[in-house]
């Protein structure tokens, strides 16, 4: 691991995700931010989750620091949008996130304690992509669609705890 990993554009784009989830949560609060920019800002903040790794493979800059930094920072990001947000959110959700990803942080300890590696699984970014949606959806809601949010936002949820028993079975179960 180099400085000059730091450098390379995915670790790059990860970073600016990051920067850009402290910005938003120490500099505006729900109450004075746009609605559409507001969307905007966490649609960005969620593609640029799928689009670090493949723009690292595509490149071929995958690198040690990356593999740290990125799931380190999605932790961070999630966990301070979580925060940012929690007035928008129903009870059930703030605290499946927070407990999921609590339960993700030390996972992914284990993880990098153990040396082990584990490949990224679409399903696992489609889980990702679903709870982005349910954020922007609780964001945008205005009463109209109300349950149909909450019941995509249950959906999410659920797809994303199976995400999470599936990567703990290829971590513990799988030989």
């Amino acid at each position: 691991m180099t400085l000059k990993d730091l450098f390379l554009l995915p670790n790059l784009i990860t970073l600016s995700r990051l920067f850009v989830s402290i910005y938003l949560f120490n500099q505006y609060s729900i109450e004075n931010i746009r609605i559409p920019l507001l969307v905007t800002l966490i649609a960005v903040i969620g593609i640029s989750d799928s689009i670090d790794g493949i723009v690292a493979r595509r490149l071929n800059q995958v690198s040690k620091l990356g593999i740290i930094l990125d799931p380190v920072c999605d932790r961070i990001v999630f966990l301070l949008l979580l925060f940012w947000l929690e007035d928008i959110f129903p009870i059930w959700f703030f605290y499946g996130i927070l407990i999921r990803e609590i339960l993700v942080m030390i996972g992914s300890l284990y993880v990098l304690t153990r040396t082990k590696t584990i490949k990224v699984s679409n399903i696992g970014k489609f889980g990702t992509v679903l709870i982005f949606f349910s954020i922007c959806f609780f964001v945008i809601n205005t009463g109209n669609e109300q349950l149909f949010f909450l019941l995509f936002g249950l959906f999410s949820l659920i797809f994303y705890y199976f995400v999470a028993l599936e990567y703990f079975y290829k971590i513990f179960l799988k030989k």
